[in-house]
């Protein structure tokens, strides 16, 4: 019987220290909740280049001001997912009063016409705004068949792929050099230069290794006078150059 009087002691006293304590918790979520210690003083964007910090704050939601344990960060993370050149995002709480906002931008690899002007469009071919010709390191890309889509959707084009691997794997100094990038109806890749040198670089295939050939022909090619019909890398290891006076030379 002491046994058991015993027992029952103990259960009650674990039944106090168990309501106890969730009072406890309760107090303390409340006054979590309640502090103005815990209220939005400062919102930081992470990882923006393109797209100004002021707008991304805007569009997430988020006010300063606001306790840190209401805010419902799902919905922010999912209003800037909406803006096209966001390409991932991640929204935390830092506490005890900032919100930090992360992103992941999309970056505009080339041009398509688009009617009287030009979209920017990345490696996956999304969409991303509008924009005008002549921007450096991104050349226009013709000889496509598409319809313009809205900012943020992949544009549908046979044979796109192949622009953008060609453009994804030269050398960021040929890409910076060059002003379009025209596929033919069977895949063919030729780039021109800003110079208006024509570069014949075939199928989308060894984009790296005639990139690097490439970069060290128009090297040699700026120290000289000579003018060039055009530079042909279709077959990666055996480049020729053909010149204006219709001669060729390797």
């Amino acid at each position: 019987m002491a046994g058991l009087s015993g027992n029952k002691k103990i259960s009650k006293w674990n039944l106090i220290e168990s309501i106890f304590f969730a009072l406890l918790v309760l107090i303390a979520g409340y006054a979590l909740l309640q502090s103005p210690f815990f209220n939005v003083k400062k919102i930081l964007v992470q990882g923006n280049r393109y797209l100004n910090q002021e707008k991304i704050k805007s569009v997430s939601g988020i006010k300063t001001g606001v306790n840190i344990f209401k805010l419902n960060l799902d919905p922010a993370a999912s209003n800037l997912k909406l803006i096209p050149m966001i390409k991932e995002v991640q929204v935390v709480r830092s506490l005890p009063a900032t919100v930090v906002i992360k992103v992941k931008e999309r970056n505009p690899l080339g041009l398509l016409p688009a009617g009287g002007s030009f979209i920017e469009i990345d490696e996956e071919g999304v969409c991303l705004m509008k924009a005008s010709a002549g921007i450096p390191g991104l050349p226009v890309i013709t000889g496509l068949h598409y319809d313009i889509p809205d900012p943020g959707q992949v544009v549908r084009a046979e044979w796109l792929e192949n622009a953008l691997a060609v453009i994804s794997g030269l050398p960021e100094e040929v890409v910076a050099g060059l002003s379009e990038v025209h596929v033919g109806e069977d895949g063919r890749v030729t780039v021109y230069t800003m110079e208006g040198v024509q570069c014949r670089l075939g199928q989308a295939v060894k984009i790296k290794t005639k990139g690097e050939v490439l970069a060290g022909i128009l090297l040699e090619l700026s120290k000289q006078d000579a003018g060039v019909e055009y530079i042909d890398l279709s077959c990666a290891g055996q480049p020729v150059v053909y010149y204006e006076n219709n001669t060729g030379a390797i």
